[in-house]
């Protein structure tokens, strides 16, 4: 990748949105608020009713905004907008963000320090059942951080920071240092190793980053997934360039109301996460036989906690997820019906 320096820096904003145009004015008012200057706004509207583009520049002058019609797959609609941009760079937002005002600059004042840097996101601040937004890398108990580590399971937390007697600390710590922010030998994510300020790693969420134009181009969202996308970056940033070509600025900090609408219940998404991941490392040549293996091994793992935990539906969206992956081959159909699962 080219170096970048903050006079050839140009950003073209991607948004995809459907139905929901109260978050999409939050949203686009919280662009509007930036301190780094934006090349252009491209909404890819997949509404029932299409969006007034006159109304939406209208309402929001600064930002140059192009309305995209678009087919109802959050895949298709990333993959237009990417294809329209004309920026060097492309900010990836779910139209249920809110950018706080210095969010690009700090992410552009880093690529200006590392130009070569070609994906760049911060921290996603989610709300938890009580309704608080956080953002940093929890801590998992120790019970956890055992039980995702015997059944390879992802772990998206700061092992550092988990609690646990010495004679167990340095194993640990070791495993999850050499495994890095990669993958579980069952191919989830792990974001384990984690410093200040950047963390660097395989697979995060690009919900709110900052990517070169030509790694999107390169490595584009998969169509052949339904219209949520569920596991949509994980295929994309398997096909970036380099182990762990993912930045996170952990002094970058973006909200995310995960407004309800538009979501799938838990138990289908969680069944597709599944295929979807056995699609892609299968596209890359890393779905062997042990990795196979591991991979039913991990879903053991959750069937057993679903069982523990009384949970019915998720136990039987697992169940049916391991019948798919002994004996269903092609699971693109699958993928793209988005089928109610459990």
């Amino acid at each position: 990748m080219s170096a970048t320096s903050p006079a050839s820096l140009s950003i073209s904003v991607v948004v995809p949105t459907r139905n929901r145009s109260a978050c999409l004015h939050r949203l686009l008012a919280s662009l509007e608020a930036q301190e780094q200057p934006l090349h252009e706004v491209l909404v890819a509207d997949a509404s029932d009713t299409p969006a007034d583009a006159d109304g939406l520049r209208a309402r929001h002058p600064r930002l140059g905004i192009r309305v995209l019609p678009c087919p109802p797959s959050v895949c298709a609609q990333r993959n237009a907008g990417i294809a329209a941009a004309t920026g060097t760079h492309l900010f990836l937002c779910d139209d249920d963000m809110e950018v706080a005002p210095r969010y690009l600059s700090t992410l552009a004042a880093h690529l200006a320090r590392c130009p070569d840097t070609g994906a760049l996101t911060g921290l996603i601040a989610e709300p938890d059942t009580n309704g608080e937004y956080s953002s940093d890398f929890r801590v998992l108990p120790l019970r956890t951080l055992l039980w995702n580590t015997l059944f390879q399971l992802t772990v998206w937390a700061d092992v550092s920071r988990t609690p646990m007697p010495a004679l167990l600390r340095r194993p640990l710590r070791a495993w999850y240092a050499w495994r890095g922010n990669t993958f579980t030998l069952a191919g989830w994510p792990l974001v384990t190793e984690v410093s200040e300020p950047v963390t660097r790693c395989a697979v995060f969420g690009l919900g709110a980053s900052l990517i070169a134009r030509e790694w999107l181009r390169a490595s584009p969202y998969d169509e052949a997934l339904g219209p949520h996308g569920i596991g949509d970056n994980y295929g994309v940033a398997l096909g970036f360039p380099g182990e762990r070509p993912i930045t996170v600025l952990r002094d970058a900090t973006i909200l995310h109301h995960k407004v309800p609408g538009n979501r799938l219940p838990a138990q289908s998404a969680h069944v597709l996460r599944i295929l979807a991941l056995r699609r892609f490392r299968k596209q890359r040549g890393l779905y062997t036989p042990w990795s196979a293996a591991w991979l039913l091994w991990s879903l053991l793992g959750n069937g057993i906690r679903f069982l523990l935990q009384g949970n019915s539906v998720m136990l039987r969206a697992t169940m049916k997820a391991v019948r798919i992956l002994l004996f269903t081959a092609r699971d693109e159909d699958i993928l793209r019906d988005e089928r109610p699962f459990g």
